[in-house]
């Protein structure tokens, strides 16, 4: 973002970057349209670019906000509640799952711009967007042991990494369903408590690898 936007009074800061969330978050980046976003913030397009120099730029920022915002909340939620994070991977996950509940039913158009940050189709966008996800995912999840794991520390991060864009999926398809919040909380808990188990302790009732 050019520097005129941060210089703008933070009222009219925060309508644009709503405008801007309530687009990238109902809509994939290539259909959101910047004429619905200078429509609803109340400014010109012309005054728009005073502040951005590519629809790129303006999408990069609206998912760092989201991302930023997501992991404040995490971090000081544990916090809160005198946590320390576990040391065990799948602990730090459950404790976060849960912990993120409250923030996707008060910002779901923040997790929806997050969860459409996995479609997209241009190699080099994509890359830029892994970029932002891989330094916020590091200040939670990337100082947690790896003692005990049966593969690569690595692998059953991306695992999971896999994991969380399906379950951010499947609650906002819940929430669009028109199921209320303590049903879609519900099943989001209980996703993550069947996921987490199945990791944990496999799919066999026996010590069978195969």
């Amino acid at each position: 973002m050019k520097s005129a936007f941060y210089k703008l009074p933070q009222e009219k800061r925060e309508r644009i970057v709503g405008a801007c969330l309530a687009e990238f978050g109902a809509k994939e980046y290539e259909k959101a349209a910047l004429d619905r976003i200078v429509e609803a913030a109340g400014i010109s397009k012309g005054g728009l670019y005073e502040y951005i120099s590519s629809k790129e730029e303006l999408y990069l920022f609206v998912v760092e906000h989201s991302y930023s915002k997501l992991y404040d909340f995490l971090r000081d939620r544990l916090a809160e509640a005198g946590e320390e994070l576990p040391d065990d991977i799948l602990d730090r996950f459950a404790a976060a799952a849960r912990a993120a509940i409250d923030f996707y039913l008060a910002h779901p158009e923040m997790i929806g711009v997050i969860d459409r940050t996995t479609r997209i189709d241009d190699p080099a966008l994509a890359s830029k967007l892994e970029g932002i996800f891989g330094r916020h995912y590091a200040r939670v999840f990337d100082t947690e042991g790896d003692s005990g794991l049966a593969f690569p520390r690595q692998d059953v991060a991306d695992l999971i990494k896999w994991l969380l864009a399906k379950t951010r999926g499947d609650f906002l398809r819940d929430l669009a369903s028109g199921s209320d919040s303590s049903t879609v909380s519900a099943r989001y808990v209980g996703e993550w408590d069947f996921i987490l188990g199945v990791m944990r302790r496999g799919v066999y009732k026996d010590s069978r690898a195969s």
